[in-house]
């Protein structure tokens, strides 16, 4: 049996945010008649035999969850963030601040639901490359984005929660990988943009 290609990595979803111009928490948004986003997006990376599969979430999430209120694998970790309101780096720190050691990490946030096992192989095909892998379709950046155990240390040890995750990874050896689906561009922040990309509640 060939050894698994995932062992040593580990992925952070995003999902502490309170989903304003969505009006309900994107993490329930329903992505067919069986999954709704955290579901289908965790579901890849199990597919894929991820290590270890991180999803920050906000007070409520964590409750519905622990209420039945959907269901995960037991292999998903949920990490609370209690003050969303310091931002998306702020969660991300609060992710890989559990993160198995010397792990590289995928990351991505809740409202890109198109990601697929085969975009992660295509990203993990060139780990070794640079400290920073960047998705991109027809010259434009998604998600996931792929880091090293360096850039991990990186975020932990940065005390500026307020800088853009973005601006933060420019620091490091970055590179752009030409991924052949768009769905990596996806990004549903509003109810407009959920049923442009053919979702219906």
């Amino acid at each position: 049996m060939s050894e698994n290609p995932f062992a040593n990595t580990s992925c952070i979803i995003l999902s502490a945010g309170s989903s304003e111009r969505m009006g309900m928490h994107k993490a329930l948004l329903k992505f067919d008649d069986r999954r709704n986003f955290i579901q289908q997006i965790t579901e890849e990376y199990l597919k894929a035999d991820v290590e270890q599969i991180i999803v920050v979430v906000n007070n409520e999430i964590a409750e519905l969850s622990k209420k039945g209120m959907f269901q995960l694998s037991e292999k998903v970790e949920l990490v609370v963030n209690k003050h969303p309101e310091l931002g998306r780096f702020y969660s991300l720190q609060k992710g890989v601040q559990q993160l198995i050691p010397n792990n590289y990490s995928f990351f991505q946030n809740i409202d890109n639901p198109l990601v697929t096992e085969k975009v992660l192989e295509s990203l993990l095909k060139h780990i070794n490359e640079a400290d920073v892998l960047i998705p991109v379709f027809e010259n434009r950046p998604g998600h996931p984005v792929l880091f090293s155990p360096f850039v991990v240390q990186g975020i932990i040890k940065n005390s500026d929660c307020g800088i853009r995750i973005d601006q933060f990874l420019k620091r490091y050896k970055m590179k752009n990988i030409e991924i052949a689906d768009s769905g990596i561009l996806a990004n549903i922040n509003s109810r407009g943009e959920y049923h442009a990309a053919g979702f219906h509640f």
